[in-house]
């Protein structure tokens, strides 16, 4: 089965109740059964970090530093929205591959498409891997050449 990044934006308004929660549950469903979607330690730790920021806005903890001061005073426990993200790769298998690309391989990709760092970092590692296929809402994706996006 031909091999699918799920991308960070897919995941969190996947888990998070969204305008996009429809669609990205219907994305999810699609790279499930017609790929084999896999995740980069970017996207794990990006879609982790969004999670838990929300989740803390909502409860009214709104700046950085007192988010941080939370998490050092009363740690992970209080919070759970990430915990059904690491449910959901656990249960469906989805693997975490490292991020992988040489300086000159990142700074060519991000250069070249004008991306942003952590999209080039996602599409450098694609290329490193061979994978062809981004499962993602973001139009910048559809600047790399290499990349196809995989969308409803």
């Amino acid at each position: 089965m031909e091999r699918v990044v799920v991308d960070t934006n897919v995941l969190v308004n996947f888990i998070l109740k969204t305008e996009l929660t429809e669609k990205a549950k219907e994305t999810v469903k699609q790279a499930i059964t017609e790929y084999s979607p896999l995740i980069f330690t970017n996207i794990l730790e990006e879609t982790t970090f969004i999670l838990i920021r929300e989740e803390m806005v909502y409860r009214g903890i709104k700046k950085f530093y007192e988010q941080r001061d939370f998490i050092r005073d009363m740690g992970y426990g209080d919070l759970f929205v990430y915990s059904k993200f690491f449910s959901f790769l656990r249960e469906f298998n989805i693997p975490v591959l490292e991020n992988r690309c040489s300086i000159d391989e990142f700074s060519e990709v991000m250069e070249s498409y004008n991306l942003l760092p952590n999209d080039a970092l996602i599409a450098a590692t694609c290329k490193h891997y061979g994978i062809k296929k981004i499962a993602t809402f973001d139009e910048d994706f559809e600047r790399v050449d290499f990349l196809e996006t995989v969308r409803l």
